[in-house]
């Protein structure tokens, strides 16, 4: 597996603004690789598919016994995802190798699997000298419906290492403006609002060129299908960034294989630039079935509210960007699976620092500024104040590093045109500095997230001698765990298979109770389901297995002499 992963890894050229200092492909193919050699014993490097392009999809599992870490509970941490959060899979290496070298007595309980960069296609093409802005991965798509594929791609036309967006001042007919500076910040574009006597006086496009001869330029280019939008639930027919159908990606299926594959996985978190912690997902709003809940179920909200304290508490983030949930993974993950799911982006725009207060012999100085301020009309608010507040961010304390200045640009095709704008990427992306830091927030938010796990418990047998060769068995399953064994809405779709409970004795011994038994779900902190039975002793022994897809299998038999269990017990 090593080798595979070095002799994918080739190297990259200068890694370009926001993500400069990050790893690039070769810097993370040796940093994973050093993980083997530091701590044979405790990780597991291996794949789990292949990207389109043919790369390496790597999972590394933790735990302190990998003979046996399949059969413990897991926790899952999936990162890189989306092309333009490389920041995911910076996290995703600093918990891996926290876990490693500080964890061992969470390893003896609980299995980690990590999958740091599942979207290797992406990171490459963005990491290769020039930030092109792409999210998805390497299907060829007609996204123009030509008949030709991926032959109009934005280009870096200005070569400042930045696929960016061009403004041009558009005297004809079509395409029509649609945009004009905004008067509250006037670097930033806005549409129009007529109510107030604004003309759209710009059309907005991406880098590029026309290069088929349509009239539309940059529309027809790589990376089109996101991952994070191609996954079962709520996924968008008809919609090119969604996939052609289900899980059309190899990525996204192994992705998909893989957790079908591991069913002990118990909560997940996924690092991307989708939010369910910061804002909490809306637990009421149905879709156009009035079956589905849009974010999660009424039943979830309290689970989600405790997840969203112990994130805020060891994370810290308290801002953070969020898009459309339909189709991604983490939504799967919670709606059809079952598990509990974080979905955070790990980093969110800094508060700026609190403005100095003034002297107080300077204070009448400031009051009779401020009349005079007050008497002049105040400036426009932006239209957009979150942009503004990210352009202010960048200005500020990164060195204008996110907004790239409107620069006069002799187009080819369009003539005098302006390149500029906000770059991708950039407010999904801490600096370099800033990730040692923020990995150590979330490695302590997902040690927590694994405290939370679901602890099944049995509670006796109890056995009662009834006389005339009759005996009545009670028994309890209770959760001591924070979190459920089942997500409400889980439990609501049937689409996890439940804890099953068999009283194994012949029918015609069972005189009282089923011989087989489910639980949907056991909620936490206590959640209790109750079993008793009353069946004819015989010679034999008695046996009751519990069959718990998380927790595993284990079984008691009930002799004249007591009971004893067997099985995993976790």
């Amino acid at each position: 597996m090593i080798s595979l992963l070095l002799a994918a890894a080739v190297g990259s050229a200068d890694v370009t603004p926001p993500w400069d200092a990050y790893l690039d492909e070769s810097a993370f193919a040796r940093r994973v690789a050093a993980w083997s050699t530091a701590h044979p014993d405790r990780v597991r490097l291996g794949t789990y598919g292949t990207s389109r392009e043919g790369r390496p999809l790597v999972v590394a599992t933790l735990s302190n016994d990998l003979e046996t870490a399949d059969e413990r509970p897991a926790l899952l941490v999936v990162a890189g995802l989306d092309g333009l959060h490389p920041a995911g899979t910076e996290y995703a290496v600093r918990i891996a190798e926290s876990m490693l070298a500080d964890q061992a007595d969470l390893l003896e309980q609980v299995t980690i699997h990590i999958l740091p960069r599942a979207n290797p296609d992406a990171m490459a093409a963005n990491f290769d000298g020039v930030n092109t802005g792409r999210r998805g991965g390497s299907r060829r798509v007609d996204a123009d419906r030509d008949g030709m594929i991926d032959e109009d791609p934005a280009r870096d036309l200005d070569g400042d290492g930045v696929v960016a967006t061009m403004r041009w001042a558009n005297p004809d007919l079509a395409p029509p403006a649609t945009h004009l500076p905004d008067p509250g910040a006037p670097r930033l574009m806005k549409s129009p609002d007529r109510s107030l006597g604004e003309r759209a006086g710009f059309v907005m496009l991406r880098e590029g060129e026309d290069l088929d001869g349509d009239g539309r330029v940059a529309e027809d280019g790589g990376g089109d299908v996101i991952f994070d939008r191609n996954f079962p639930h709520r996924w968008s027919p008809h919609s090119v960034e969604a996939g052609p159908y289900q899980l059309s990606e190899p990525e996204t299926l192994a992705l998909a294989e893989f957790v079908l594959g591991h069913p002990r996985i118990f909560a997940s978190v996924v690092y991307g630039p989708h939010d369910t912690m910061v804002t909490l997902p809306d637990s009421k709003k149905m879709d156009i079935t009035k079956r589905t809940p849009i974010g999660i179920d009424g039943k979830d909200k309290a689970l989600y509210e405790t997840l969203a304290e112990a994130y805020g508490t060891h994370a810290g983030q308290t801002r953070s960007t969020d898009e459309d949930d339909a189709g991604s993974l983490h939504s799967w993950l919670y709606a059809h699976r079952g598990i509990p799911t974080v979905a955070v982006t790990g980093w969110g725009r800094p508060d700026p620092p609190e403005p100095e207060a003034a002297p107080a012999d300077d204070a009448a100085t400031t009051e009779e500024s401020g009349d005079e301020q007050a008497t002049e009309e105040a400036p426009p608010e932006p239209a957009d104040a979150e942009a503004a507040a990210w352009l202010r961010y960048s200005d500020d304390f990164r060195d204008g590093t996110g907004f790239i200045e409107w620069t006069a640009f002799d187009h080819p095709t369009l003539g005098p045109v302006e390149i500029g704008g906000m770059v991708p990427g950039f407010t999904l992306n801490p600096p370099a500095g800033d990730l040692d830091g923020l990995g150590a927030g979330q490695t302590a938010f997902v040690t927590a997230l694994a405290g939370m796990r679901p602890r099944v418990i049995v509670e006796g047998p109890d056995v009662e001698d009834l006389g005339g060769g009759l005996r009545r068995v009670r028994l309890a399953m209770v959760n001591d765990g924070m979190m459920p064994t089942r997500t409400a809405m889980a439990r609501a779709n049937r689409a996890i298979r439940p804890i099953v409970v068999r009283f194994d004795v012949d029918r015609s011994r069972l005189l009282e109770g089923q011989r087989v038994g489910r639980v949907d779900g056991l909620d936490g902190r206590g959640g209790r389901a109750l079993f008793e039975w009353v069946y004819r002793v015989d010679d034999g022994p008695t046996r009751i297995v519990i069959d718990d897809p998380v927790s595993g299998t284990r079984s008691i038999d009930i002799t004249d002499q007591g009971t004893a269990m067997n099985g995993d017990d976790r």
